[in-house]
Order: structure tokens, then sequence, then C-alpha cells
């Protein structure tokens, strides 16, 4: 198979990281958290976020078993799959946090309209739609931008996804996912910062259908 572009690669693990998204809060949401199976997965994921270094035995069945033929191999271990695997792992870990004890699905469902797509930015603007009174949150988001690491990161990024865990904000989990692998690369970094705040100030439409939550 020819390698595949950035681009591509960028595209196929949003894909990916949506899939087992959707699957989890299918299982979850069916039972409105009461179902067994869904809140085991659940709750593996939720504490793999803990800590920098990841479990991958608690987490491979999730992670590994469907890995797409698209992206790098799993046995080849190698700095790009590394970066697939680390930006896919930590998007589930955030949507765990974000789903643990609510009854809807938090994960938007995919909107062909990329204006109507829940990103990161849009998302952290709707914790609290005033400015002036969202010092907290833009003072999160600085502390992302400026983290000395993937993992500095994905820290502030859980702290901003709890406190949408107060409302009923969904999240496009699928661009998170490929947010968190350009993350990984010193010259799109910056790039990303710049579309969360494009998209923190940008008015975003009234129209909620990409937000209805998934059942």
């Amino acid at each position: 198979m020819a390698s595949l572009s950035r681009y591509d690669k960028v595209k196929a693990v949003g894909k990916y990281a949506a899939s087992l998204v959707y699957d989890v809060q299918r299982d979850y949401v069916s039972g409105s958290g009461s179902n067994a199976r869904g809140r085991a997965r659940l709750s593996r994921l939720h504490r793999d976020l803990d800590g920098a270094s990841p479990s991958w035995m608690l987490i491979g069945d999730e992670l590994f078993s469907n890995w797409p033929t698209e992206l790098d191999e799993p046995a080849d271990n190698s700095p790009e799959f590394e970066r697939q695997s680390n930006a896919i792992r930590a998007a589930l870990g955030l949507y765990a946090v974000h789903q643990r004890s609510k009854k809807q699905g938090v994960a938007q469902k995919f909107q062909s309209d990329p204006s109507l797509r829940m990103t990161f930015g849009r998302a952290c603007r709707r914790i609290e739609p005033d400015t002036d009174s969202a010092k907290g949150i833009l003072r999160r988001l600085r502390v992302a931008e400026n983290a000395p690491d993937f993992n500095g990161i994905v820290r502030s990024m859980r702290a901003l996804i709890m406190l949408m865990r107060n409302t009923d904000i969904q999240v496009d989990y699928g661009s998170l996912a490929s947010d968190l692998y350009l993350l990984q690369f010193s010259d799109s970094r910056g790039s990303v910062f710049q579309r969360w705040g494009r998209d923190y100030y940008s008015k975003f439409p009234s129209a909620q259908s990409g937000q209805k939550a998934d059942k």
C-alpha cells in the first residue's frame, strides 16, 4: 500500500476514533448507563487517561482489534504509529471523562456541513458564551497552548472537558482526534491552536441539529 499523505492520515485517525467513540456510546447510552458492559468499557477508558503512561493491556482490545489498514501497522512500532495511537487513545479517554454519569450521548453525530461540527474550540465557547465571564476557560486554553508536551496538552483539555460535563455540550470527537494527531507535529501544532482560537471566537450557527444526543 502506498504511503498516505499526512492529510489522509488525519482523516483516517479522525474516522477511526469517531467509530470507536460511537460504539462505546451506543453501548453505554442504550441502557442509560445501567448496561454493565457499557459501564465497564467507559470505566476502562476513563482510568487509562490518568497518568502519562498508558495501560495498553487495559484498553488494547478497544484500540487495536479493528485497527484500520489505512494507518500504520501496530507491529511496526514506528513513531508515526505512536502518534496515531496516542491521538486515538487520548480522544477515547477524553470522551470517557465527558460521558461518565451522563444519560445522553456526548459525542456529536457526524455532520456533513463543517460549520455545524462541534469542534473543540466551539465546545469551549459553549461552556460560557459570555467571554467576559470566561476568564477561567481562556486561562485553561492558554495553558494547553503553552504546555511543553502532548501529555500536558491532554491534561489541560481534560480540565475543559470536565467543565463541559455540567452542560449539554456535545463534541465532534472525530475532529478532536484529528487535532490530537496534528498536535504531535511541531509544524502543525500552531495551526491547531489557531483553529481552536478561530472557532472559539467565531459565531456558531443557531441550528442545533448536530446537538441532539445519540440514543
